[in-house]
């Protein structure tokens, strides 16, 4: 009898014993970039009027640019070849940034940049927004920005050839 109980207890004393085990998690950050231009992919403007020719036409691209980014980046714009009938310079068009109507993103430490002056192909790339931090938000990962395009203000198409002309923008982002 005496052996059952000690046998009783030991397989007690057995089953409440624990014992703890270490898993590793090999974890690897890695840098995540990509963006987006979005429609219109064109913008159509006329000048038609003297208030045009004298003032300029500002079209806005509402979302237009879109930034998901897993540190801080810098978005810079060029103009590409330009194309048609009245020999326009790059330099004629100026671009403003703003949060975009349906930004999520982190919008901490970005500055948008004001009537900078689109540079022609081969010259220095403006600087449209710079961010310093990443464009998660928690939830949302996408920066979502609004371009508004300055075009001939000054008279700058005064005098020109009449007819179809256009001014590409290349985009690029970089990371910080």
């Amino acid at each position: 009898m005496k052996k059952v109980f000690a046998l009783i207890a030991f397989a007690s004393f057995l089953s409440t014993a624990s014992f703890a085990q270490t898993a590793n998690l090999n974890i690897t950050l890695s840098d995540v970039l990509s963006f987006s231009v979005s429609q219109p992919s064109s913008l159509d403007v006329n000048f038609d009027t003297e208030e045009k020719y004298t003032n300029g036409i500002t079209a806005l691209a509402t979302d237009h640019v879109s930034v998901v980014s897993s540190r801080g980046y810098v978005v810079k714009a060029v103009a590409g070849t330009v194309t048609g009938t009245a020999s326009i310079a790059p330099g004629t068009v100026k671009i403003t940034s703003t949060v975009g109507a349906t930004n999520n993103g982190n919008t901490t430490g970005i500055t948008y940049n004001s009537a900078v002056t689109l540079p022609a192909t081969g010259g220095t790339a403006a600087t449209v927004i710079s961010a310093a931090n990443t464009s998660w938000s928690g939830a949302n990962s996408t920066n979502k920005f609004n371009i508004s395009y300055l075009i001939g203000a000054g008279g700058a198409y005064a005098g020109k050839t009449t007819g179809l002309n256009v001014v590409p923008v290349v985009y690029t982002v970089t990371q910080q």
